[in-house]
């Protein structure tokens, strides 16, 4: 598994080289939401982290083939953040 750390013109442009398409999995975030897209030749999941009111930076976790620990990982991910709605 990769990892990569991006702006929003960066994740763009990345998603945009690796010919990414949304699974439709996400999970809300504060500017832009956390997802998981499947790729030309694997699956990535990209979490937003907030830098500030008004920008944010994105970390794109990437794997090649069926990416069994990128979905591990976001479903360890959805299941925090459930979690965390339920605590409020």
């Amino acid at each position: 598994m990769r990892e990569f750390t991006f702006n929003q013109s960066g994740l763009n442009k990345w998603i945009h080289q690796n010919q990414a398409k949304y699974t439709g999995d996400f999970i809300d975030g504060t500017l832009l939401d956390n997802f998981v897209l499947c790729c030309k030749r694997g699956v990535a999941a990209v979490y937003e982290h907030p830098l500030n009111e008004w920008s944010s930076c994105y970390r794109v976790e990437y794997e090649h083939g069926e990416a069994q620990e990128v979905w591990k990982r976001w479903y360890q991910f959805e299941a925090a953040a459930v979690a965390e709605v339920v605590e409020k």
